[in-house]
């Protein structure tokens, strides 16, 4: 499986798991920071957590159509950094139940759905692009199975750190629960 692939492949699955990594990590803690920052109830942390995957699953078709008057990698480079930027909006402490906090949220959630909808389609298709040259062609299969591999690895591993983290800087920091949530925010930017 991992014989005669390009070096391609290694880098485009190494991104793809990072920017997994990223989103799991935040969305293992989202609702409840929606719960504890903005005291809202279940049904309107669902409601928000649920605006934000679909907009998440439905931006790759605007970035499918941006790559096809841009570029796919243009498209992914500028994917990965407007979801850093949202990343970072979203580790950006900010007051307990306060208007400001909100649209400071919806900003960085935003900018995390854009990203993903220019990085998440585009970059499946540079992977498969690798594989047009003959002498690869026959590894394809193989590739598409080491980069959701790559994915999986990326996934497995966040709920796990976003947890970690936000405990991490509630007993050793010393931060308030509220606060702490921003810590696992800010691990998804790396």
């Amino acid at each position: 499986m991992f014989k005669n692939q390009p070096k391609g492949l290694y880098v485009l699955a190494l991104a793809n798991t990072g920017e997994r990594f990223g989103y799991y990590t935040m969305l293992a803690v989202f609702l409840l920071f929606l719960q504890a920052k903005f005291g809202f109830d279940s049904s309107v942390s669902g409601q928000i957590y649920a605006i934000f995957l679909a907009l998440v699953y439905f931006t790759p078709l605007v970035g499918g159509l941006v790559a096809d008057k841009w570029s796919f990698s243009k498209c992914v480079v500028t994917g990965i950094v407007v979801m850093f930027a949202g990343y970072l909006v979203m580790a950006l402490p900010t007051e307990v139940r306060s208007v400001t906090s909100l649209v400071v949220m919806c900003v960085g959630l935003l900018l995390i759905a854009c990203g993903t909808g220019l990085f998440k389609g585009n970059l499946q298709v540079m992977v498969g692009d690798l594989y047009n040259d003959p002498r690869y062609s026959g590894q394809r299969d193989a590739a598409f199975s080491l980069f959701y591999m790559a994915i999986n690895v990326g996934s497995l591993f966040a709920p796990t750190t976003a947890v970690g983290i936000k405990h991490w800087a509630e007993t050793s920091l010393g931060y308030s629960s509220n606060d702490a949530y921003h810590f696992s925010f800010m691990v998804a930017c790396a």
